[in-house]
Formats: C-alpha cells, structure tokens, sequence
C-alpha cells in the first residue's frame, strides 16, 4: 500500500513538472492570439429600419433572402426583382467584449480578409478604415479604440454601382466593358476593383453583392510578428534542394530574438539570431532540403508538400509562429524559337507537361455560400476527368486559401489570372495604385503554391482593343490616352509585382496573344478557339490550323432535368419560353437579332444529332452534342502534341443553374461532357481519325516512358458485324502523340458505305490487359444508319454502391442511363455498347438512399433515332 501511495505522489509530481515545462516551451505558447468575429452579426438598409440577423462571412443577398425581403434570385426570373438592392447602402454591426487580458497586449488590429467592396469601417464610431478594392485584405492597429467591455464594429456600404457612376460621370468617354449586363452608358465595374461577373456574365446573373466576405479577426500580440513569408527556391536538383526563406518582421520595439526553420522530414532546425528595429525588418535564412521529394502535377507523380514552420522567440517568449506548405519542384514556361514561331508549355522538374483541363469561376455567384464540400467536390470531379490544370478566370476573384490548397495536395497545376477581363481601364493615379496594391497583395499571397504556374493579365482585353472595334470607337487622342493605360497596367504595374515578389514565375501579359505582344497567330503563344460555337463552324474546324496552346473553347448544353427543375415549372420548359430565354446569356445580335445560345444550341444539335421529338430529347441531344465538340477538340489537340501542348475548354463548373457550357452543372452533376472529357484526358489514348485522304490512328501517351502495347483496330457495320479485325504490336513513344496505323480509305474500308461505318479501336498490354478503347464513325452521327438496338440490364449491390452491367444485340450507341428511383452518380454515362461485350458500370448512390435495386432505363441514340 505505501509503495503505491508513493508511486502516486511521484507520478503526480511528474505530472506536474510536465505540464509547467510544457507551459514555458516557446513551440507551444505563442503570444499573438487571434480572435475571430464572425457571430452575432446585424444588418439593415443604411440607416433605416430595424436591425436583422446577418451572417459573416456572407452578402447582403445571402442575409436579405434568409430574412425573407427578395426572393431566391435562382427561381424563374426572379433575378429581375431583386436588382433594387445594388442601388441601396447597407450597414452591418457586432457587438463584442474586450477584456483585460486583450486590452493588455502591446498591440491590437483588426483584420478583414475580405471586404466587398466600397465601405467605412468604424469602432466605437470612430472610422478605422475606407475599403475600395474586394481583393485585398484591410486591417488597422484599433487598441486606442477599444475599450474594456462591450464595444461596437459596424461596417457601411456604399453601393458600388453608384460609385461607380460617380467615377464613370468624371471621365469625357465611356470605357468598354462587353460583359456587364447592363446599358452602355452604366457600365461602371471597370472603375471598380470588385469581382467583374458580379455586374453580369454571357453564362451568371447580375448580383452586385456587397459584404463582409471573408474572415474578420481581432489580432493581438507583444514585442513583434511575422508578417510575410516567402520560401524562395535557389537551387533545385533531385540530390539537394537550396532555398532562402525570406522573413518579414514587424517589431514594436529595437530588441533581438531568434527566427527558426523547421522543415518536416528534416532532421535539422535552421536558427539566425536576429536584432530587430522597431517597424519592418527583413530577413534571409538559407535552408537546405537533402535528396527532396519532388513535388509533381497530376498523372505524373506525388504532389508532395513539405511542412515549414517559421518560429520567432526571444527568450523563452514564443512572439510568433507560421506554418508554409509547399512543394519542391522546379515550373518553367518554355516559349523556346522554331521553324515556325515559338512553343508553349510547362516543364515540371524537367519534364514537359500537356495541360488537361478547363476554366475555373466561382461555384456560386454568392462566394462566401461556397463550402469546403462544394470545393473538394470540384477537384474531384477535376482529377476524375485526368485534368492537372485549372486556369483561374479574370473575370471573378483570386480564390479563397481552400481552392489553393487542394490544388497544391492534388497536383493540380494553376494558370492564376488577375481580375480583368473584357474591358479597359482607367488610368488615373488613385486607380492605378490601387492595382498596384491589389497585384502585390495576391502575388505574395500565392507565391509559395507549388500549384502556381503562370500570372497571366487579362482575359481578351488585347484582342477586344484591336478586333472588336474598340480602338477604332474613340477619337485619336482619347484611343492613345486609353492604350497608354492598358501599358501601364499590363506592361508595368502587373509584371514588377510578379517579378519583383515570384520570381522564376513566368508573366503573360494577355490570354490570348502570342509572342512579343501580339495578337494571337496560332504560331506561338495561346490561343482561345471560339469558331466553333460564336463562330459557327463545324467541329472538324478543330482539325484545322491548331494552336500552339487552347486556353479557351466550348460549346453549350442544357443542365439534367433535374437541375431544369429547380428554375422552372413544366411549362416553361421551352427553349423559347421568357424563362428559359431569360436563363441563357449569351446574345450573339451579330448573326441575327434575337439570336442567342438557345438557338446556337439548336443549330449544333441539328448538325450533329438532327431533329428531336421532346424537351427531354433536346436536353440529352444538346449534352451530346456538346460532349462531341468536347471530345473532337481535345482529341485534335492531343494528337497534335507537341505543337499544341494545352487544351483548356469552357468551363467546368457553373455559379447558377442554368444553361451554359459547363461539363458539371451548379449542383454538381455531371453532363455527358465531363463523362466524355474524361476518356479524351486519358493518360493512355488511341485515336482514329481520317484527314486528307488517309484514315490514321494516333497512340496518345502522357507517361514518362516510352512502353509497347498491343493496338486492335475493328472495322463493323452498323449492325455489328465484323468486316476486319487488325492487331498490331506497336511502341508509344513518351509523352507524346505517335503514329501507330495509317492507310488510304479505300484500301481499309473497301465498299463498306459510310453511313453504316464503325471504327473501334484498342489499346492494351503484351499481357492482353486493356489500357484505353476509342470509338470513330465516320459521318456525322444523325447520318449513321443504325437499327433499334435491345439493351438488357443487370443491376447487383456491391459494398456501397450498384453493379451495372449492359448487353445489346446491336451496337448501341451514346445510350443515356438514367436511374429513376434514387440520387446518385454514375461511373460512366452516354456509353457505346457494341454486341458481344459486356459495359459495366457502377453507381454510387447518395447519402440518404433506402437500399432497394435502382430502376434502370437505358435509351441509346439508335432506339430514339427509331
């Protein structure tokens, strides 16, 4: 008993002597706090009312429909009801408590993350700070302000519209902004530094939302904090990777301290002993990272991510401490001279990469309503479709922290533009310092992102001044005044910021243009293919004349029924009805008046799928068509590498549900483009195709390494049959496209008639494991001559999720699966079944399934043709 009484009082002593050690260690008790203030917010119309429940972070559009004052702009065509409130000011306040143990710390600021986007912020009634830019963050030291106790923040917006009108009256010119979905003489946003598809888009809806958009915090500290880090590479090899870490200090005070780095997985802490001057100091530590990970992009290896973390102490004081994740890999734009213009890629550690992916908006045009779930959401759907790039549009918002971070973990390469877009600027002084400021801000912001590969200027803005009659709309001098702006801004401000705070980043001063600042000539720079879709070419013109980079292209289609659903009742469900005429935004008066998407949907299914007998038809037929266009460019693209070496299309996600060219829609449902995209961004691919009298097929292989394979290539009619079968042992040369079969069209098709021709061809292993298949006919599908095809299901539940398998006795082909019993996602949809093969599929149902068999239906294009 005494020898377990005395084993209790020495654990409990232990104890103790722990917990008070654990107390003085520095790595455990920083001394700057911060404090979030993000309840118990209200809000009202300027000065009148009473005040109502508001949230924060969120917009007054968010706050004004949870309090029931407008309805959902997302219903019908409720958007025009609600277009009253970018004319109001509105207020928001929060009561908190500061107490002794806040009020004692030597310095106190108040941060915004976000503030959307012309407001006065006031503590206590006393205004700490004027906000006139959404992209940057605002703080103020507020300690004299504060008083123990309750204390009042309250935060006032003007609204942006009528600045912008103030701003717009004091220029004798109107600038251009082709994209505000407003009248030519109120188009404001290009005085504004707020996200510009706020005022309106060809695809969202005008919301010109104000807010307290991002976190808001209480910072308090002693002594000093960190307040800029940048992890700057030096030299990066596979043996030993050299970095500075580049260290900001704000000190209160002249005293000295000790910065260290500590680097995950390495043994080592890297320590400078520092004397700090009260104000701004700046530090340099060298850090070394022996036989690295390497950080790779998607499809080519880890995207690993180091952990640094930055300690400042003084004594046994821990002042401050932060933590970087980043990658180490070297990233380079390759604009190397050949017989024809120039390239355009990206080497990553070495190895040249073929960017797969899209453009990136906002999920939501109400930003702050977006979620991590809807975040991870998105690069799933992303990296399910083999994208390792997203290009951040211009035309909305440098994202928020958790877009980037799950672009760094997932390997997903990020062409960041900055927020201009289809429109000219201003050039006065307090303009273009706030650019400045802006600039400076995001590329710090984002400089330590393995994810970041190119700073890019503006979207269209170069081709807009010189091809869509800008230039020519202004008087000679006023044209000079406005050009000299766009230099300033484009050729000044944005390029010193990204050298002068990334370097070894690559600038591009416009997308599209090409070298040396010209127009786009398809010979050197980045290219965005818009003749198909407003140009109304055919898909073959994909074929032709191929840029050296595709950083825009599209086609539209209607959303699932389901998302139809949610805007409009069953008798608006009419491509010309005012409702669905009101959903799609993109006008096109040049071809005919009151010509818009609608009608250019219309006009591509025709082309391609013919005439439809319901709305549900043209729904499936209009996703069909654009998974055709889809898969027609990215094939042209990738089996031109490495003359193209990017295919980025129009666009993955929407903000709204709507019509659009979105391969997923608002709610996160797949079109039949993303299932389509998906298999054209295969790593291994074969693709047939004839062009210039010669049926070819191309061997398409991302992978590092050259490897043999088998290609099976299968001649059928439309009715299956089997007229020749070819297999050939063939090598895929590396990360490349390589020519694996080719011959003149009479000799492979003989007298087999187009309209009943089949082409399959296959990829697969010297063990005879398929790799890859791909399908090609050679006319227009609505000319195929195909016979109603008997398609036989069986469905069994596996652990979480439903088996599909699929027989037809015909080819069937483009056949939608529709499951009709429950909510979920489908491994694979709009298939091609071919007699004597068994499709599986898998779908993985929702969260709130019963378990029962799902009901399904399959209808391929060959039964609706009938």
């Amino acid at each position: 008993m005494n020898k377990t009484f005395f084993f209790i009082r020495f654990a409990a002593i232990l104890l103790i002597a722990c917990l008070f050690n654990t107390c003085k260690d520095p790595m455990e008790k920083p001394m700057l706090i911060s404090v979030s203030l993000h309840q118990n917010w209200e809000f009202r119309e300027a000065g009148k009312g009473d005040w109502l429940k508001a949230t924060v972070p969120g917009t007054i559009h968010h706050d004004l429909l949870a309090a029931g004052l407008i309805p959902d702009p997302f219903n019908g065509t409720n958007e025009k009801e609600v277009q009253w409130v970018e004319n109001r000011d509105w207020e928001y306040r929060v009561l908190f408590d500061a107490d002794d143990r806040l009020l004692r710390k030597d310095a106190i600021v108040l941060r915004f993350e976000g503030i959307d986007t012309y407001a006065g912020v006031f503590l206590n009634d006393s205004l700490l700070i004027s906000a006139d830019n959404m992209f940057i963050s605002w703080e103020a030291e507020c300690k004299k302000l504060l008083k123990e106790g309750q204390n009042e923040l309250r935060v006032v917006f003007y609204s942006a519209v009528r600045k912008g009108m103030e701003k717009l009256r004091q220029l004798d010119y109107i600038l251009p902004a082709t994209n505000e979905q407003a009248p030519v003489d109120r188009r404001t946003n290009v005085f504004t530094r707020k996200a510009p598809f706020h005022y309106g888009w060809d695809w969202g809806p005008r919301l010109v939302t104000c807010g307290i958009w991002r976190p808001v915090h209480l910072l308090s500290w002693n002594t000093a904090r960190i307040s800029e880090i940048f992890i700057k590479p030096v030299d990066v090899r596979t043996e030993k990777a050299s970095y500075k870490a580049i260290i900001e200090i704000e000190s209160l005070i002249d005293t000295s301290a000790e910065i260290q780095v500590q680097v995950s997985g390495v043994s080592r802490t890297f320590r400078k002993n520092v004397g700090l001057e009260k104000g701004m100091n700046k530090f340099d530590i060298p850090f070394e990272i022996e036989y690295p990970r390497l950080w790779w992009s998607h499809g080519l290896g880890e995207p690993y991510l180091y952990d640094i973390g930055i300690i400042l102490a003084t004594g046994n004081d821990l002042l401050d401490r932060c933590n970087v994740k980043t990658g180490v890999r070297t990233l380079e734009l390759v604009q190397e001279p050949d017989s024809t213009g120039r390239s355009f890629y990206f080497k990553i550690n070495g190895i040249p990469v073929f960017a797969k992916g899209a453009n990136y908006i906002p999920s939501d045009i109400l930003i702050p309503r977006v979620d991590k779930k809807v975040y991870e959401r998105l690069i799933r759907d992303a990296l399910d479709a083999n994208m390792n790039m997203l290009r951040v549009w211009g035309g909305a918002i440098y994202e928020n922290d958790i877009f980037y971070d799950l672009c760094d973990e997932n390997g997903i390469l990020v062409w960041q533009d900055f927020m201009f877009a289809c429109n000219m600027n201003p050039g006065d002084s307090a303009h273009l310092e706030n650019i400045r400021k802006e600039a400076e801000y995001n590329v710090k912001r984002l400089r330590n992102r393995p994810s970041t590969a190119l700073w890019c200027g503006n979207n269209e803005n170069l081709v807009a001044w010189h091809n869509w009659g800008w230039k020519e709309s202004y008087p000679p001098d006023i044209s000079a005044k406005v050009w000299r702006d766009y230099e300033k801004i484009f050729y000044e401000i944005l390029p010193e910021a990204v050298t002068k705070f990334h370097p070894g980043v690559a600038y591009w001063p416009s997308s599209p243009q090409s070298w040396g600042d010209l127009l786009p000539d398809r010979r050197s720079g980045d290219e965005h293919d818009w003749t198909v879709w407003f140009g109304q070419a055919p898909f073959s013109n994909y074929e032709n004349n191929l840029p050296r980079f595709v950083s825009e292209y599209g086609m539209q289609s209607l959303p699932v029924k389901a998302t139809i659903d949610s805007f409009a009742p069953e008798n608006e469900q009419d491509m010309d009805s005012e409702l669905m005429r009101h959903r799609q935004r993109s006008k096109m008066a040049w071809i005919a008046e009151g010509f818009d998407g609608n009608d250019m949907i219309r006009k591509y299914v025709r082309d391609y799928f013919g005439e439809w007998n319901s709305f549900d038809e043209l729904i499936r037929f209009s996703q069909l068509s654009q998974a055709l266009g889809m898969k027609t460019a990215i094939e042209a693209h990738r089996r031109n590498m490495p003359w193209t070496m990017g295919s980025l299309y129009w666009q993955i996600n929407d903000c709204w549900p709507t019509v659009s060219w979105a391969s997923v829609d608002y709610y996160g449902r797949w079109k039949a483009s993303h299932y389509w995209i998906r298999k054209a961004f295969s790593p291994v691919l074969p693709v047939a195709s004839e062009k210039e009298g010669v049926f070819v097929v191309h061997g398409i292989n991302d992978l590092t390494t050259p490897f043999m394979a088998n290609l099976n290539v299968r001649l059928l009619n439309t009715a299956g049959q089997e007229i020749k079968n070819l297999n050939e042992r063939v090598v895929l040369a590396a990360n490349t496209s390589t020519l694996l079969f080719e011959s003149p069209p009479e000799d492979f098709f003989g007298k087999l008639p187009v309209e009943e021709t089949l082409v399959y061809v296959e990829l697969s292993d010297t063990n005879g494991e398929p790799i890859s298949k791909n399908l090609f006919y050679r006319p227009l599908p609505k000319k195929l001559i195909l016979r109603p095809a008997n398609i036989e299901t069986k469905t069994k539940y596996r652990d979480g999720y439903y088996e599909i398998s699929l027989n037809s006795d015909l080819p069937a082909l483009f056949t939608f699966i529709e499951v009709r019993n429950m909510q979920g996602h489908l491994s694979d949809n709009y298939v091609n079944i071919l007699p004597g093969e068994t499709l599986v599929l898998q779908f993985f149902p929702g969260d709130d399934h019963v378990r029962q068999l799902p009901d399904i239906v399959a209808i391929s294009y060959s039964t609706v043709k009938d």
